[in-house]
Formats: structure tokens, C-alpha cells, sequence
């Protein structure tokens, strides 16, 4: 057995999130945790100075007497957003992390569901600070974070100080005792299909979740970059995108979000990133828009058909054919993970082709985040790749539901017992998701059971199915497939948000007609009862989630797409 096998065995024994950062620090407590580049000053910040300012503000919330409390953290990602949320848990407080892009009183009503009683506020949301403070019970201050040219907010303290006054000292975890089974995190479920439900985790939860992410990157070297854009407020991005580089030794780099993304790749150089179908999508067309540019679309089907003949030869020359691409992405990229919504297998494809793993995933919030997932060296794809192994997950198919038990499956939806009750079946959580796991045990997604169309004679439609299909026309933006009444007659129908810019640039005028002319192309493919009845356009854009998914609860009021029958005609 190696070190790095060794080590993995000894992190198993880690139950809680101070413990996780004393093997971080133990493991590789001299190489840098964080990078940050704003313009062009790049800021380092080392494991043990990081467990230093967590466990040094640990201290002070120990000191304020806060202790036991639900605190809300509401920011950008950064050095300053990790400090704070290891601060809090560390100190037996429960971090309640919140989608910073929702509206002021979104952010409230999650506030009051989750009980919160402290705030730590971005100082760069100060125009939602004093509507936000109003939910607090007024003995209780505000605390805000980030870059102080901000300024710093009226009744809220700034941490920053603090911050670095704890880089001063000794690093040491304030003298509180953190059990395993001790509340950690509440956070919000996307929405997506209802309401946001409070989805409470608890140490033992996340510390598991990322050992079986340790599982997954046995081949990093320490020191490596990894760059992770998901929003903080996703437990995904926690697990994955934060706690588990600290203890692997990856470096996580942060620059600016979205905006500044390839030019935060090629100046990192990733070895690995985390992401979401949504970026993979507008890589992908950034891609072929610069191919398209220089001319070059026959060079690059006759370089494909090159490098597949060669790699039957096990002759692998993709990392030397498609350079540009690579060079695009840094150069160094191992694997690209994306979870967070379901992934075009075609995507998954192309990056192969060009020498790029995209492993794609499958998980959800309730299971702190992934279940299952491919991995470079053994994938299928169509597939969300094998399933994390016992005790942390085990996967079982009943009546075409995905259910899952295992130490990553979530304490309850917070107060909302009968809630809970519902979504577990002796000791199994109920995901709502239809699928199943295949001879090699890979696990296949086939679509989400409250959506489900059910038609007279019994077959079922899969509104996810049609949307993968309608979403690869150049023409569709935005799509989503429900059953609406039309005449007096429920129809399976696509509401589509159109490409408006690709419509001027290709000249199509009748954009209703040249859909439906699209569509039926794509209904000739498809079995009669799967076949798109109706098209509706809408101007707007559709609400979405923060990783794409359209919140479809909010359109789908004419019929609900559960249990509705529908008769062929």
C-alpha cells in the first residue's frame, strides 16, 4: 500500500471539519490553499496560515458567546468566504449558506426558514444589508467580509481585521467539543421542481462525502491547481470544490467568477475543474466558433478521424493534434468533473475526441451532493458513472426510482418532519429521480419521476428526454417540455425561449414556423407517444436555477405533467 492509499485510509477516521483541517494542515500544511489574482496581484494563502484565521475566529465567536447558532454566510467565493465557513463550524455554529443573486426578501424568507439569528454579509451586497439585518433579532450584530474598498456597512462589523490578526497567532481549535453527528450546514435545495427545502448536514455528512471524493483523484500531485466556479451556497462546490483540495493538496485559485474564466484558466493552468453543464455547453460553442473562424472545420473532422484510427492502434496523439484546444484550457487539464444538472453524452463525446475527460456525474443535495461518477479510466457513456461505495452510498433501483442510504445521505429537511417522512423508505432516501444501474453497475438517469408524463395506454414520456434533444437545435435558447391544454386537449408541449441573435444572423423571420419544421424532424426519430404536439414561444428568457435548470413549477400551471393522461392521436 502506498502513502497516498495510507493516507486515505487514515482520513476514513476524520468525522468532523476541524479534524479535516488539522489533516489538511498535517498532510500539506506549507503549500498554498488559496490563490487569488485581482488584476494583476496574485495573493497566497498556505494551509496552516488558513487553519490559523479559521480556528483564530472560531475563537471569537466562542468569545462573543456564539455558540449553537445558525449562521447565515452570504458572499463571493474567496479566501475570506472559506475562513468564515470554517470559522463557524468549527465553533459548534451551524453555517446556513444562501444563493447571494436572490432578491432581498428571497433572502429573508430562507433566513427565517432556516432560523437564523447571525448574518455574515458580503460588504459588496451592502444594499441588501440593512433589509436582511431587519430579520435578525436586533441584539444581534451583523458581520460583513470582503474587500474592505467596499466600505464597511452601517451595524455591521467587518471581520477582516480579525482575519488577519489571526494569521498572527498561534493556530488552535477553540474548546469546543464537535461530534460527528453535530449539525454543520443547512443548505437549500435549487427549487427547480418546488419550493426550496432546508437540507441539514452534519459533519460526519461532509467529512465522508469528501473522502469518497479522495477516492476519485488518487493521481493529483500536490501543489496542482484546481479551478472551481460553482457558487459557494452549493454543497457540491464545499465537498468537492473546496474541502476536498485542502486535504488532496490541490491549490484552489479564484479570480473574478464567470466573467474572467478563460482568462483565469490559461493564467492558472488547471489540472482539474469543477463545473456545470451550463459552462460546459458555452466552452463547447466557443470552441467551434473559433474553429468555424479560421476556416479550419474540414482540418479539424479530418484530425478526429485521424486520432480515433490511431487510438485503436493504442496510439494517443490528441494532446499534440488538437493543441490550440488544450492550449485553451491551460495546457495541463487531467479531467474536467461537471455534475449539477444532466450533461449532453454528446458533449462528453467531443471532449474525448479532442483529449479532454469530462467526467460527468450525478448527485443531489439531500445526498450531499454526488452519488455516482465517471472517471477518466473507467466511464460508459449515456452513464453518471458507478456509484460511490458502502457504508458512505449504496444505490438501489425500485419501481425505476433511484434510492440511496449511506453515511452521505442528509440528517432531514430542517423542522419540517413530515417532509422527511415522505422522502425516506426504511433507511432509504428517495431520490425522485427514475433510472437504473446496468450489468457493470453503472447508474443511468432517465428522468425526474414528479415530471413524468403518463399517457392513457400507460407509456411513459420523459420530459428531460425531449428537452436534451430540443436543446441541440441551433435555434432553441431555452427549453422546457410540460403538458399544457390546447383546444380542449392536453398536448405534450415544448416551451421554447429562442436564439433571437442566431434567427437575425441566419435570416429566419418565421421563427415559429422554422421550430416546428425542426421539431418534426425530430418527432420522425421518436416513438408516436414521445412525439412534441405544440410549440409555445415566449419572449423571455425562463427563471432558472443558479445551475441552469429552469424552475419549471413556475410555468407548468396549466396541467401538472404527473400523473396526466394523454391520449395518442
Amino acid at each position: 500500500m502506498n502513502d497516498e492509499d495510507c493516507a486515505r485510509r487514515v482520513f476514513k477516521n476524520i468525522q468532523t471539519i476541524p479534524a479535516l483541517l488539522d489533516y489538511a494542515v498535517d498532510c500539506h500544511g506549507d503549500l498554498p490553499a488559496i490563490k487569488n489574482k485581482d488584476k494583476d496581484l496574485v495573493e497566497s494563502i498556505s494551509r496552516r496560515d488558513l487553519q490559523k484565521a479559521a480556528f483564530g475566529t472560531a475563537s471569537l465567536f466562542a468569545q462573543k458567546g456564539i455558540h449553537g447558532k445558525h449562521i447565515a454566510i452570504i458572499g463571493n467565493p474567496g479566501r475570506d468566504w472559506l475562513i468564515l465557513f470554517l470559522a463557524v463550524v468549527s465553533s459548534g455554529n451551524i453555517a446556513v449558506l444562501i444563493d447571494k443573486n436572490l432578491s432581498e426578501t428571497d433572502i429573508a424568507q430562507l433566513m427565517r426558514q432556516a432560523d437564523v439569528s447571525h448574518l455574515i454579509l458580503d460588504s459588496s451586497l451592502s444594499q441588501k444589508a440593512a433589509y436582511l439585518k431587519s430579520v435578525l433579532d436586533h441584539n444581534h450584530e451583523g458581520m460583513c467580509f470582503g474587500e474592505e474598498n467596499n466600505g464597511e456597512i452601517d451595524g455591521f462589523l467587518h471581520i477582516r481585521r480579525y482575519l488577519d490578526e489571526a494569521l498572527n497567532e498561534t493556530a488552535y481549535a477553540p474548546n469546543i467539543t464537535i461530534h460527528p453527528d453535530q449539525d454543520a450546514v443547512i443548505v437549500f435545495t435549487s427549487g427547480a421542481t418546488g419550493n426550496s427545502k432546508a437540507v441539514l448536514l452534519s459533519h460526519k455528512n461532509i467529512c465522508d462525502k469528501v473522502c469518497c471524493i479522495l477516492q476519485i483523484t488518487y493521481d493529483f500531485t500536490p501543489g496542482e491547481h484546481i479551478i472551481s466556479i460553482l457558487p459557494p451556497h452549493h454543497i457540491l462546490e464545499v465537498t468537492a470544490g473546496l474541502l476536498a483540495p485542502l486535504c488532496y493538496g490541490g491549490t484552489i485559485c479564484f479570480g473574478g467568477g464567470l466573467k474572467y474564466l478563460s482568462r483565469n484558466i490559461k493564467f492558472f493552468q488547471p489540472v482539474f475543474m469543477l463545473i456545470v453543464p451550463m459552462v460546459v455547453e458555452g466552452f463547447y460553442k466557443q470552441i467551434l466558433n473559433e474553429i468555424r473562424k479560421k476556416g479550419k472545420e474540414k482540418q479539424m473532422t479530418r484530425a478526429i478521424r485521424l486520432s480515433n484510427f490511431l487510438r485503436l492502434l493504442k496510439i494517443d496523439l490528441r494532446r499534440r493534434l488538437f493543441k490550440d484546444i488544450h492550449d485553451s484550457f491551460g495546457g495541463k487539464i487531467h479531467a474536467i468533473f461537471c455534475g449539477g444538472a444532466f450533461l449532453d453524452p454528446e458533449l462528453v463525446k467531443r471532449f474525448d475526441e479532442w483529449g479532454l475527460p469530462l467526467c460527468d456525474g450525478y448527485g443531489i443535495t439531500e445526498c450531499t451532493a454526488a452519488v455516482s461518477c465517471n472517471l477518466s479510466e473507467r466511464h460508459k457513456t449515456g452513464s453518471v458513472g458507478t456509484p460511490f461505495l458502502s457504508p458512505f452510498c449504496e444505490v438501489k433501483i425500485v419501481d425505476g426510482e433511484i434510492f440511496v442510504r449511506g453515511s452521505i445521505v442528509m440528517k432531514g429537511y430542517y423542522k419540517d418532519e413530515e417532509a422527511t417522512q415522505q422522502v425516506f423508505s426504511d433507511g432509504w432516501f428517495k431520490t425522485g429521480d427514475l433510472g437504473y444501474i446496468d450489468a457493470d453497475g453503472f447508474l443511468f438517469i432517465t428522468g425526474r419521476k414528479k415530471n413524468v408524463i403518463i399517457l392513457s395506454d400507460g407509456n411513459n414520456v420523459s420530459p428531460e428526454e425531449l428537452e436534451t434533444l430540443l436543446e441541440k437545435l441551433p435555434l432553441v435558447k431555452s427549453v422546457f417540455v410540460c403538458v399544457k391544454e390546447h383546444h380542449n386537449l392536453p398536448m405534450i408541449t415544448a416551451c421554447v425561449h429562442p436564439d433571437f441573435e442566431y434567427a437575425r444572423e441566419h435570416g429566419i423571420g418565421d421563427i415559429q414556423a422554422e421550430l416546428e419544421r425542426e421539431t418534426t424532424q425530430i418527432n420522425i426519430s421518436l416513438p408516436f407517444y414521445k412525439r412534441v404536439q405544440k410549440i409555445e414561444i415566449s419572449e423571455d428568457d425562463f427563471e432558472k436555477t443558479p445551475l441552469g435548470k429552469v424552475k419549471r413549477h413556475k410555468y407548468n400551471t396549466a396541467l401538472p405533467t404527473s400523473g396526466t393522461h394523454i391520449k395518442e392521436r
